[in-house]
């Protein structure tokens, strides 16, 4: 696994199924020069214990409704970190090219490198891990997101992208 080249770049993508071992890859190897962490799923935790006086946030809570203002939320974060000359690591599932495409193109406009990292864990294996988790992703949304994975491809545009099986 060679990741030297993603020491250096201002956005890296860490992407996968839930309960592939994104945010564990991430603190495991990315928590170091500064970068800063960004994740949608730690976003809609405190806008809803924010908005619903300290609540507890569950997965069932997921309300595709609020999704505008998380994805709001996240793009001004990037923003203001990258602006401030941070480098940024982005932990969210983005299974598909189209869920990539934002990322893409906020690097891009902001002439910041980007790169990509795909922990393709098998669906099995994130079923399992899913399970043992206080706050589990029910198995058919994983299932779900498992029959739309589109594997990064150089064509999308990334300055470096790595395929990971079975993290």
């Amino acid at each position: 696994m060679k990741l030297e080249p993603f020491y250096e770049l201002d956005v890296v993508l860490v992407c996968g199924l839930p309960a592939s071992g994104k945010s564990h890859f991430s603190r495991r190897f990315f928590n170091r020069d500064n970068r800063k962490r960004v994740n949608r799923k730690e976003i809609r935790r405190n806008l809803h214990q924010m908005t619903e006086f300290g609540q507890e946030w569950k997965e069932e809570y997921f309300d595709n409704s609020d999704e505008g203002l998380v994805k709001h939320v996240e793009r001004r974060i990037l923003e203001h970190l990258l602006h401030n000359g941070k480098r940024v690591l982005v932990d969210n599932t983005s299974v598909s090219v189209a869920s990539r495409k934002s990322y893409l193109a906020l690097a891009r406009q902001m002439r910041k490198s980007i790169g990509i990292i795909f922990l393709n864990t098998p669906l099995k294996l994130c079923i399992q891990r899913n399970s043992q988790r206080t706050q589990h992703v029910p198995d058919v949304i994983i299932a779900n997101l498992s029959a739309a994975v589109e594997l990064p491809r150089p064509e999308e545009g990334f300055d470096e992208f790595l395929i990971i099986n079975e993290y």
